[in-house]
Formats: C-alpha cells, sequence, structure tokens
C-alpha cells in the first residue's frame, strides 16, 4: 500500500498539534487518566454493600480488551450467530443501525456475552446489548466531530447537545457518512442518521420520555468470490458486484434502508416501593437490496465458474482475467444494455430489481417493579409484539428494454410445466415496467406475547437471580400474487398458523468472598421459536409449511471468577452452550436432479462451549495492558435431517436425509483468539495505543447439502472424491496489528480531541469468511459422469486503513 495514503491524515493531525500552543493544557500532576477510577473507589470504601455490589457487576473484561483488538475476521463469539445478539432499550428490541445514534444522545451500553442473559431482564442466545439513559445532566452537553477514513466512505460528521430546562430535558443528535471506499471498487456509503431524545420528570417521581431515530443510507456492497477470481486478478478485493456503464462505474448491489423508529416510556411511581413502566415503540419503514436479474439468458455474474478458465480451458480467457480485462472481469453493463435494445418485442433479457422489505414491527409492554426489601427487587410484566414484513420485488432499471413481461421465466423451456407461466394468476400478462411490483409478493406475520417474572436478591455477599419468561408465538404467510404452479390457497391468501410456546429459565448464585473476588454460577435453559422464513419451504410464492416445526432448545452454563485489585482487574469465565433442533430453509440448484429446489434443514445440534480470559494491568502511573485470550470448541454434535423439494411442483426429491454434520467445526467463529493493547497516558493530554490480535483454529461454513448419504454415494466414489465432499477446510491463522495516537486540548470544562487509527498495519491479505458451495460441478468422461464440489466462496479482511477524527465538547 503506498505509503502518501498516510500522508494527508498526518499532515492534518501535525497541524492541529502544532498550532496548540495557546490551548490551555492542564499541568501533568492534574492530568491522571485514573482518576475517575479512584474516586470511585474511595466512594465506595465508606460503603461495605455497595463496594460489593460494585465487584458482582463489574463490566466485561474479554470484550473490552478484544472487541477492537482481535483481527477483522468474522468473529462469532462463544460461536453464536451475530443476529441472535438481542439489543435492548427498556423492552424494545433496537438494529445495530441505531448504535450509534443513541450513543450520541447519550445512551449508556452494557454488553452480556453468551446465552446468558443480562442482569436487568432475560436476554438472547447470542447474548445481550442494553442501552440505559441515565438520569442527570450531562458534563459536556454539546459535541460536534469530523472524521476521515478511507474504509466504507470518505468523511463523516457528528453533532449532538444536551439541554435541560426545569423538568424537561431534551438531546439531540445526528451522524452523517459519505463517500466511496478508496481500497475497494464499487463500495460506498451515503447515510444520514439523526434523533432526539425528549424526557420530562414529574413532581410525583414519574417520568416520561419519547425517543425518535430517522436512518436513511444507500451503500455499494461487496461480494465475495472464488479463490480462483482472486488469484487470476492478484487482488485479494476483488468485487464482482460491478462494472463500468458508459465508463462509469456502477455496482449492483446496492442497499438502500430507511427505517425510523419512535420509542415512548412512562415510569409511574405507585407507591414508596412499586413503580409501573410501561413502552410502545414502533419501527416501520422501507429496506430494499438491489440484484441483477436475467431470463431465458447466461448469468452476467463475471465470477461464474463458467466464465473461468478452469471451465472454459482456452487461453484467451486465462490471458484476459490475468490482464484484468473489465469486460471480462467486471459486470459489463453496456453489453446487457445493446442485448436488451436488440429484443424484438421489447421484453428484458437483463433488468436490475429491488428486493423488497417494507417492515412494520409494534411492541407494548407494561412491567411492575417492586421492591419490598432494600436487599430484594421484584419484576413482573408483559410484552406485546406484532411484526409484519411484506416482501416483493420492484423493478429498477429495465437496461434499455421497454417492459418484462410478468411470467415465470424458468418454466419457459418446460416441456411439462411450461404452460403455468403466470407469476400473478390474478393479472396475465402484466406489462412491468420502471418502479413497478413483479415475480412475488407476500406478507410474513407474527405475534409474540411474553409474561415474565424475575427476582433479583443482593446482600453484602450473596447475589441471587432467578427468573422465568412464557411466551406464545404465532407465525403465518400471506399471499397477495396467486402463481399458476401452485393455484388458489396453495399460494394466495394465508397459510396455516403456526405456534410455538418459547420459555426461558435463569439461576444465577453469586458470592463475594472479598470485596475483591467473586464467583457466580449461572444457568440457563430455554426455547425460541425459529425465523419467519424458516416455516416456509419456498415463502416467495408457496403457502407449504415444514413437516413438523419445531422451537429450537438452548441449554447453557456459565461460571465467572472476577478478582480486583488497585493495579490488576481479572476475569476468567468458563461457558457451555449446548442448541438443539435448530432448523433453516433456503433455495438452492440440486446438480445430480439437475433442478431448482427447496431446501429444508432439521435437527441442527451444537455444542459451543470454552473459557475467556480478560486482564487490565496497570503497568505504570501513565503506562496500561489489557489482555484477552480465549479457546474453545464450537462443533456440530448431530447429524441434521435434509428435505429437497422440486421447486415447479414441490415433490419429494429427497425426505429427512442424514446429512454427516457431526464433527464439523461452526463457521466464522475462531476456536482460539487472543490480544493485547499496551496504552500509554502522556503529559498534556497525549496518549497512543498499540495492540496486536490473533484468531485461530479457524473453519469454511460447512454445506449441509454436500454431506447428505444421497451425495456422498454418488459423487463420492473415490476415496479423493469423498474426502473432498465431507472434508472440512481450515482456515489459516489471521493475525492484526493496530496502532493509535491521541492528543487533547483543554479549554476550561471544554476540550478538543484530535486522533489518528491505523487498522492492519502489516497489510496481510486475511481471509474474512469462507462458506462451502452446495453447487457440483458434472464431469463428463466417456461413459460415466463424475462430479466435484465447486470451490468454496470467500472473502478478505479489510487492508491497511486509516481514521482521522477530530472532536470538540463543550
Amino acid at each position: 500500500m503506498p505509503q502518501a495514503m498516510f500522508r494527508a491524515p498526518l499532515l492534518v493531525l501535525l497541524v492541529l498539534f502544532a498550532g496548540s500552543a495557546a490551548a490551555q493544557s492542564p499541568d501533568d500532576d492534574e492530568y491522571y487518566p485514573y482518576a475517575g477510577r479512584e474516586e470511585r473507589r474511595e466512594l465506595l470504601t465508606t460503603d461495605s454493600t455497595l463496594f460489593y455490589r460494585a465487584i458482582q457487576t463489574a463490566r466485561d473484561l474479554y470484550g473490552a480488551a478484544s472487541d477492537f483488538a482481535l483481527p477483522r475476521v468474522a468473529q462469532r463469539r462463544r460461536g453464536l450467530p451475530y443476529d441472535e445478539e438481542l439489543a435492548r432499550l427498556g423492552q424494545t428490541e433496537v438494529s445495530y443501525r441505531y448504535f450509534p445514534t443513541l450513543r450520541l444522545l447519550g445512551a449508556e451500553e452494557h454488553i452480556f456475552p453468551g446465552a446468558t442473559p443480562a442482569e436487568t431482564e432475560l436476554g438472547g442466545a447470542g447474548g445481550t446489548r442494553e442501552f440505559r439513559f441515565p438520569d442527570g445532566e450531562p458534563l459536556l452537553p454539546y459535541l460536534a466531530s469530523v472524521r476521515f477514513s478511507d474504509r466504507n466512505y470518505r468523511v463523516g460528521a457528528k453533532a449532538a447537545a444536551s439541554l435541560r430546562r426545569g423538568p424537561w430535558s431534551l438531546a439531540l443528535a445526528f451522524d452523517a457518512r459519505t463517500g466511496r471506499d478508496l481500497l475497494i471498487e464499487g463500495v460506498f456509503t451515503h447515510a444520514l442518521t439523526g434523533g432526539f431524545r425528549l424526557s420530562r420528570s414529574f413532581a410525583s417521581g414519574a417520568r416520561a420520555s419519547l425517543l425518535f431515530l430517522l436512518p436513511v443510507s444507500m451503500q455499494g456492497t461487496r461480494l465475495s468470490s472464488s479463490a480462483e477470481a482472486f488469484s487470476l486478478t492478484d487482488d485479494p478485493y476483488y468485487n464482482p458486484a460491478w462494472g463500468y456503464q458508459s465508463g462509469r462505474v456502477r455496482n449492483s448491489r446496492v442497499r438502500r434502508e430507511i427505517l425510523p423508529l419512535a420509542v415512548a416510556d412512562l415510569a409511574l411511581p405507585l407507591s414508596a416501593h412499586t413503580e409501573l413502566r410501561a413502552g410502545l415503540s414502533s419501527e416501520a419503514g422501507v429496506l430494499r437490496y438491489s440484484m441483477l436479474d436475467w431470463f431465458d439468458a447466461r448469468t452476467p455474474m463475471p465470477d461464474n465458474y463458467r466464465y473461468l478458465p478452469s471451465h472454459t480451458g482456452d487461453r484467451e480467457t486465462r490471458d484476459a482475467w490475468l490482464a484484468d480485462d473489465p469486460r471480462y472481469t467486471q459486470i459489463d453493463w453496456d453489453a446487457l444494455i445493446r442485448r436488451n435494445r436488440l429484443s424484438a418485442d421489447g421484453d428484458a433479457t437483463y433488468a436490475l430489481s429491488d428486493r423488497v422489505e417494507r417492515r412494520t414491527d409494534l411492541t407494548l409492554s407494561a412491567v411492575l417493579v417492586t421492591r419490598p426489601d432494600p436487599r430484594l427487587t421484584l419484576r413482573l410484566g408483559a410484552v406485546l409484539r406484532a411484526d409484519r414484513s411484506r416482501f416483493h420485488k420492484q423493478m429498477r432499471d429495465l437496461l434499455g428494454a421497454s417492459h418484462l413481461t410478468d411470467i415465470d421465466q424458468y418454466l419457459i423451456d418446460d416441456d411439462t410445466y411450461g404452460n403455468l407461466l403466470q407469476n400473478d394468476l390474478r393479472h396475465p400478462d402484466r406489462k412491468v415496467r420502471t418502479g413497478d411490483r413483479f415475480g412475488y409478493d407476500y406478507a410474513l406475520l407474527r405475534r409474540d406475547l411474553r409474561i415474565l417474572f424475575r427476582a433479583v436478591y443482593r446482600s453484602d455477599r450473596l447475589h441471587a437471580e432467578a427468573g422465568a419468561e412464557l411466551g406464545r408465538t404465532t407465525v403465518r404467510r400471506r399471499g397477495y400474487y396467486e402463481k399458476e404452479l401452485f393455484p388458489g390457497t396453495l399460494s394466495f391468501g394465508p397459510s396455516r398458523r403456526l405456534h410455538f410456546t418459547p420459555y426461558r429459565f435463569k439461576l444465577l448464585v453469586g458470592w463475594s468472598f472479598t470485596p475483591r473476588s467473586y464467583l457466580s454460577l449461572t444457568a440457563f435453559a430455554g426455547s425460541s421459536a425459529p425465523l419467519s422464513e424458516a416455516l416456509f419451504y419456498q415463502p416467495l410464492y408457496n403457502n407449504r409449511t415444514v413437516a413438523d416445526p419445531r422451537p429450537e432448545r438452548i441449554r447453557s452454563a456459565e461460571l465467572t471468577f472476577r478478582r480486583t485489585g488497585r493495579d490488576v482487574e481479572l476475569q476468567l469465565t468458563a461457558f457451555a452452550t449446548l442448541r438443539l433442533d435448530g432448523s433453516e430453509t433456503r433455495r438452492c440448484y440440486d446438480d445430480l436432479a439437475a433442478l431448482y429446489c427447496d431446501l429444508a434443514v432439521s435437527g441442527i445440534g451444537q455444542s459451543l462451549c470454552g473459557v475467556e480470559l480478560g486482564a487490565s494491568l496497570r503497568l505504570s502511573y501513565r503506562w496500561r495492558l489489557a489482555l484477552a485470550a480465549s479457546a474453545a470448541r464450537y462443533a456440530y454434535v448431530r447429524d441434521p435431517r435434509v428435505t429437497l423439494l422440486s421447486d415447479v411442483d414441490n415433490t419429494e426429491i429427497l425426505t429427512r436425509s442424514v446429512s454427516r454434520m457431526g464433527g464439523c467445526r461452526v463457521g466464522g467463529a475462531p476456536q482460539l483468539a487472543s490480544s493485547a493493547e499496551l496504552t500509554y497516558f502522556g503529559p498534556r493530554g497525549w496518549s497512543c495505543h498499540l495492540s496486536a490480535g490473533y484468531a485461530g483454529a479457524r473453519y469454511a461454513e460447512p454445506s449441509v447439502l454436500r454431506r447428505t448419504d444421497r451425495v456422498t454415494h454418488q459423487a463420492g466414489i473415490t476415496p479423493e472424491l469423498f474426502r473432498a465432499l465431507t472434508l472440512q477446510e481450515r482456515l489459516p491463522d489471521a493475525f492484526t496489528l493496530d496502532a493509535s495516537l491521541f492528543r487533547t486540548f483543554y479549554f476550561g470544562r471544554s476540550r478538543l480531541t484530535a486522533g489518528l487509527m491505523l487498522r492492519n498495519l502489516t497489510g496481510d491479505r486475511t481471509l474474512y469468511a469462507v462458506y462451502e458451495s452446495n453447487r457440483l460441478r458434472r464431469i463428463p468422461a466417456g461413459d460415466a459422469v463424475f462430479y466435484e464440489p465447486h470451490a468454496s466462496r470467500c472473502s478478505h479482511a479489510w487492508p491497511r486503513s486509516f481514521y482521522v477524527t477530530v472532536s470538540y465538547r463543550f
């Protein structure tokens, strides 16, 4: 990477630092990075109950030390999926897209990892992230900040203000990012999020607040590809999603989102020891993700295996890839437009469409909190959530064609089903123009009711919790298109209702041996309803539900030891989680049957166990060292069952076939990880950080289809082919080295901070994640036919990158 990339941010910092002579910096004796912690320690020593409670609710040292120091690779902490982390603001579940603005508005963030729930409410299987708004006026109520980067976007800015007038409090914030990625072509971000929080305190002790957040974004994304494509282009950041149109870069995969969130909360004291907390939230908006479509034509994606030299076998193709000819390596938009314009009837052969989700989520909650004893807190409440998501395709660009006929293009050459073409039988042969819906149109409706109870007992030494949640979940699909392949109620109107009874039980016992040593044991048992889309073989246009749908069962336990001292904080955690009866569905192409199929997997079982160590050491007056290490085993412990249905007539191709997944490791979850961060707090507001991280024992995400007996018996006819189908790829270990430099200038109670952060200083070409393909390659050999698995799809971690930030708090 050229060194010139870092000159601009370095010059910015040098100018800021050189021009700081007039700023009032505190004397060396006044600047002490541990002052806040020492003041808190002195306060706690006067009250033993508070002191014991402090160690019982200490922060997550492993997460604090490793979140920004581990390599930028797929990191499913404790082997749990990212989408199972539960983020809450009170009883309202909030998405990751709201996190930055919530922080700007003053929310405090608390993270509780793993399947054991959070300390305030029962959490999710993938851990819990809680946001809480503290009472009181902020010390520095105004913030303005700008930042520069070469990753994802170019320039960003944010601002926040907090005002208090009598019982009223108002916080305002916005965060904006814009520009293209300087390292990966086709990647860009244009995003703006604004919001406010208005709250009021009443003389009776009641509190009310209204929160509103509005994120608007458009992001060009990148796609994974095969190792052959990366090798031919000699570019680990090759992105097949873009191409040239009239000489300008155009990305086919663009995500557009407008998803406002409104939350109203009320806390009403009923007595000196009892309070009612009620909340109402609404999340409603539109999410779009663009994608190329092709009809009775070859795929336009340049890295498809048919276009790679290993398949074509000709020298011209290989030379073009080696020369990085964009007509071969990228999408040829101009060629697609020419092909459409040659159409005799004006019908599109290629088109760019949006996969659209129109989401409406409503949550209503009421929780009664009472303290019959200073040491005992009881919570009893109910939460009702109603989610409705409507999905459809919408035409974005006909690429030079005049229209598209809304029929099932996959059936055109089918002798058996070629007369059942209509996607919408009630509007046959409809001509689709730009902005029209087509293809499919359906809604998934989900209703959740939870009754929750929780008791917390705290004494000087004992900390005990018991909690339970009982729920009722109902899921159904409603089709708005009557597909000719599945006429009547098979595709149109409501499907049958699916009912589940999820539950969660938690028990925690903790004991403080001394004011500095604490040991706790947590046990958790629960079940959760499957994702709505995992309950239908083909939700795009089919009301048929999977056979024998079951909730996923989760059992987990966690043992934690904490030790705090003046110069050392230590936290050691042993955890174990067992997940059973997991399920998923997807659409795929089955090469053995030569058919598009609907795949349903049931009975997925995983064992996730290991240990985590986090430590914070104060080496001297100005030096601090943070350490983190984990060793674990994340594995599939059961062989799931696979059912495969033909996508055109629901004929069963495979019924509850065993997939030999037992013993495979969970993909995207390093079994070994460690990190270290050394921090120096210098005089006059200087600080610098150097961090290193390691992630090892990483594996590709396994394919459940190609490990079925049907595939291994038919395709794995030699030891080499059988091994290729069943052996899970282990990924190279990943390392990272990051550094950052900060300088703070003080102007009375105000402060200006400038920082430079450098990521991946070594510039290693690290694999971010790899997943196995379900596809098989057909190899004719005389009268015989052999099959071998297609190459895995992979993506690489970001290369060396920088962030420059300048912020002012006043």
